[in-house]
């Protein structure tokens, strides 16, 4: 392969976005080439992917950082399991770490194509937030789902802060329509699709400009979540 070729490769590879992840055991998200990103948070539970593996070899490489604690290092890990549709099998890796990014591989050779379903899970319970950023790079004879053309911030979300007034379980609608369980109406808009900023009006409260962060919801610029996602 020319390196020029080899080059443009590489940097498609780099420029992948993040797609959103699923909290639904029974709906995962497609995994996708490239680099799949996502946060593992003990608050928001497990996250599902899934891909299509063989026939023939399979390489699943992920990455993982735990997340800091009131800006310091703080330990944090994922169990990342790979298993079949009908689970008659399991493979599964602890990734562990107090500060620096560690990582793990699965190899497998499958002799007809199977559907790989992805688990990550965060350590269950604790009154504190523990988990982590983490990547997911599927190579190999393997085959991918198409994406959602939905926008990732459709779902429904718990109201965490960020209000004078508690809006309860929050809806985002596809037709950039919010509901919540207190009442409350409002609406959403993406700002910029690179950084997933959107503005959130809800009545009667300050506008606001948040960022989507796929696995935990959409946050504030200190990192605070604001709407929290959930199943």
């Amino acid at each position: 392969m020319k390196s020029g070729l080899l080059s443009g490769l590489l940097m498609l590879l780099m420029s992948v976005p993040a797609w959103g992840q699923s909290l639904k055991p029974e709906s995962p998200a497609p995994l996708q080439p490239g680099l799949n990103k996502s946060t593992a948070d003990n608050m928001v539970g497990t996250q599902y992917w899934w891909f299509t593996g063989g026939p023939g070899k399979t390489h699943v490489h992920v990455t993982f950082t735990p997340m800091g604690l009131l800006g310091n290092a703080h330990h944090g890990d994922i169990t990342v399991t790979l298993f079949d549709e009908g689970r008659t099998w399991h493979t599964a890796k602890i990734l562990s770490s107090d500060e620096k990014l560690v990582e793990c591989t699965f190899d497998g050779d499958f002799k007809k194509a199977t559907k790989v379903l992805v688990s990550v899970a965060p350590p269950s319970g604790g009154l504190i937030r523990m988990g982590g950023n983490y990547e997911i790079v599927v190579t190999g004879d393997v085959g991918f789902g198409e994406k959602s053309n939905q926008d990732p911030v459709v779902g429904t979300y718990k109201s965490m802060s960020g209000y004078t007034i508690d809006l309860g379980n929050c809806k985002f609608f596809p037709d950039g329509t919010i509901q919540t369980t207190s009442g409350a109406a409002g609406n959403w808009k993406l700002f910029d699709r690179d950084s997933s900023t959107y503005i959130i009006n809800i009545e009667r409260q300050e506008r606001q400009s948040l960022q989507y962060r796929a696995g935990r919801g959409l946050c504030d610029s200190q990192e605070s979540i604001v709407f929290q996602e959930l199943r």
